[in-house]
């Protein structure tokens, strides 16, 4: 399933903040990114210059998209004016958004980023409106009429305190809202070493906030690390539009920040921005996936080996362990005028079969690293142990167990461990007959790209696959 949400922010010319910093982490994240831009801002990484609003195209953005996308999620950054607020809480209304704001009107560069005033008609029109707020410790000391000059981690009531007023200010007070919120506060100093994060998250109106401390060693920084806001608060929207509950989607967007937090860009005249690039590793494994695709959708032939169920190519890190260090094609491989052909981009963290595959089958061999699954018929099996090199395990179904038939996720780590309980070198090939209400698979495993594509026209080659 393709996930997607929406950001409404400024541009950045950097790109370390506003929409091209959303984008990026939306992209990092595995969800498809639609952005709105309120606003052209003229800056660099250490310095702001100023901005133009585009809240008189803002509607028209909105309008285009919306009209065709069934969007619920959206990430709210930069706001110029009065005009934009307008705009932006009709379609919170109307569409019954999932908002998370991020209710910045100064940059961290100490310019503003809207209009004077604009702050009490952000917190009187649109807070109410938003599930998440994620202010920093000076806006909801701001916003809160709270002094947080000399807080410290001892005197959590008053952080308490702080963060329970925000949350009253989310909720509207003209009905009951029955909506899980929630307040978190960033980037609060406590001691020398520590920082921490203050998440304060309702299931209702009426029930009592729970509170849940994030904390983190504080990076000491000669110099201001642009965008971090934008990426914390586009990471929230992200696992929520992938099906996370609040907490969770709270909880992972500080663990993917906190990540991306320890590596950082240096850029000149004392700017820096989250490195959100891939790494070396990453982009090798998305070039290998690619190249067997490449291979695979330009041979018509080889479209007789996508299954009902249809294809994917997963690769994994070298020390893989998580869904998240395998690659695979978002939305698999179909057939398209007689070519296998990619439904989607090569991302990490959308597999999940064949993500678990690999993860079990490093456990035994750690050059393992992609796996794809091939269409099964009973005559290719003996030809290819017939006439092939390749080495051929199968699996039964029937001999699962039920246990790990009710036990969700693993049924593939069954697959390997049964098969590895009788070998000692992992084989080419495991293939099954299916079961009730699951199609037979044959499944290809390899140590490359390079690997699979030579096993690919070996199997071609015996099966006589051709266009005729």
């Amino acid at each position: 399933m393709q996930h997607f949400c929406l950001t409404i922010a400024g541009s950045d010319p950097s790109s370390g903040a506003g929409i091209q910093a959303d984008i990026r982490t939306f992209d990092r994240i595995g969800v498809h990114p639609f952005s709105v831009i309120t606003a052209l801002t003229y800056q660099s990484a250490s310095k702001f210059h100023g901005y133009k609003s585009l809240s008189n195209e803002l509607d028209s953005q909105l309008e285009a998209l919306f009209e065709d996308y069934p969007i619920k999620y959206v990430k709210i950054g930069m706001i110029p004016d009065k005009k934009s607020i307008e705009i932006i809480t009709n379609y919170i209304k109307r569409y019954n958004l999932c908002a998370v704001l991020d209710p910045v009107s100064i940059s961290s560069t100490g310019k503003r980023l809207s209009i004077r005033g604009i702050e009490e008609e952000l917190e009187s029109k649109l807070f109410p409106l938003v599930t998440v707020l994620t202010p920093n410790i000076h806006e909801a000391a701001f916003y809160t009429n709270i002094d947080m000059t000399d807080f410290k981690l001892n005197d959590i009531n008053k952080i308490k305190e702080c963060a329970t007023l925000l949350l009253k200010k989310i909720y509207p007070t003209e009905s009951i809202d029955s909506r899980e919120k929630a307040v978190i506060i960033k980037s609060v100093m406590t001691e020398k070493s520590t920082i921490c994060d203050i998440l304060c998250i309702s299931e209702d109106i009426n029930s009592k906030p729970k509170f849940h401390i994030f904390k983190k060693p504080k990076i000491f920084l000669d110099k201001n690390v642009h965008g971090s806001g934008c990426v914390f608060s586009s990471a929230i929207t992200a696992f929520l539009a992938k099906n996370f509950t609040l907490f969770e989607a709270i909880n992972s967007a500080e663990t993917f920040f906190d990540e991306k937090f320890q590596k950082y860009i240096e850029l000149p005249q004392q700017g820096a921005v989250i490195d959100l690039t891939i790494s070396n590793e990453r982009l090798g494994v998305v070039e290998q996936v690619k190249e067997i695709y490449s291979f695979l959708s330009s041979n018509k032939e080889l479209s007789q080996l996508i299954p009902e169920v249809r294809m994917n190519i997963s690769g994994a890190l070298s020390n893989a362990t998580e869904k998240k260090d395998i690659a695979a094609i978002e939305g698999r491989i179909t057939i398209i005028d007689d070519y296998p052909f990619a439904s989607g981009e090569v991302k990490f963290g959308v597999s999940d079969h064949t993500a678990r595959l690999i993860l079990e089958a490093k456990k035994y061999d750690k050059s393992i690293n992609f796996v794809m699954n091939l269409k099964y018929k009973e005559p290719w099996i003996s030809l290819l142990l017939e006439k092939s090199n390749l080495q051929l395990e199968e699996i039964k179904r029937e001999q699962q167990p039920k246990e790990t038939k009710s036990k969700e996720e693993s049924t593939m780590q069954w697959i390997i461990q049964k098969i590895m309980n009788q070998r000692v070198k992992f084989p080419d090939i495991i293939w099954d007959k299916g079961a009730i209400g699951k199609e037979p698979i044959i499944r290809l495993f390899g140590k490359n790209s390079k690997e699979i594509i030579e096993k690919l026209k070996m199997i071609s080659d015996v099966l006589k696959l051709s266009t005729d």
